[in-house]
């Protein structure tokens, strides 16, 4: 068997995933879960999420993150010192949309990004990209207020 997510119990899986190879020894048990602190809180908030998400509905739930996530890939597309990564089509992506802000490291944008309390992230890959994703939970002003910032970076 071979672990399909890095696991934080080992560097070896983690090192593999990152240097796209496999792993250089036999695969351990503990390296088939991502490990970590767990958080008894999102144990124990599993039900009432559930019962959210059923009462919304999963085709209503998949409608807003594409639509939130296509309102981000329009905004970004316009921007001239933005290249964006994510392919505008639904049918190819849906909740994360990677970027690049022009002359700006992608951990900078994120920072930047975070000291106006929008919370993104950089893909964890040899090239790395910024990163912002829309959920169930997010409004389409909330969206043009990342998209204002986002552009304000340049």
């Amino acid at each position: 068997m071979r672990p399909v997510i890095p696991s934080f119990f080992s560097l070896e899986p983690f090192e593999a995933w990152e240097q796209e190879h496999a792993p250089q020894i036999p695969a351990r048990a503990a390296w088939f879960s991502p490990g970590g602190f767990q958080a008894f809180e999102h144990y124990f908030a599993l039900p009432a999420a559930i019962r959210f998400h059923q009462n919304i509905g999963p085709a209503r739930i998949t409608a807003r993150i594409h639509e939130l996530n296509g309102q981000m890939k329009e905004g970004l597309a316009r921007m001239p010192n933005i290249q964006l990564y994510t392919p505008r089509d639904e049918n190819l992506s849906a909740g994360i949309v990677c970027f690049d802000v022009k002359g700006i490291k992608p951990e900078q944008v994120v920072k930047r990004l975070l000291d106006q309390r929008i919370v993104a992230s950089t893909t964890p890959y040899r090239v790395s990209y910024a990163r912002l994703a829309c959920s169930v939970v997010n409004t389409p002003q909330e969206v043009d207020t990342a998209l204002r910032a986002v552009r304000d970076l340049t």
